[in-house]
């Protein structure tokens, strides 16, 4: 995308919503217990069960380029 020229607040836009996307769809094949677990885990620590919304990450003073940053790096290992 950068090499299209595309701006950084698009880019970050776009793989933050690929990122919850993903986790989505991994948290759903999660089986009970763990899924709860998780999802309280990341309520706790973000307010959102599909983790931080990225209005907060900018609220935090996250840059766009951070949140590309955190968008492409794995979470935390829960277990």
């Amino acid at each position: 995308m950068r090499s299209d020229g595309v701006p950084a607040e698009t880019i970050a836009r776009t793989l933050h919503a690929a990122r919850r996307q993903l986790a989505a769809e991994f948290k759903a094949r999660t089986p009970e217990p763990l899924r709860s677990r998780i999802q309280d885990r990341t309520t706790a620590t973000y307010g959102d069960p599909g983790g931080p919304p990225i209005d907060a990450l900018r609220a935090r003073g996250k840059s766009w380029e951070d949140i590309i940053d955190s968008a492409c790096r794995p979470g935390v290992r829960f277990f």
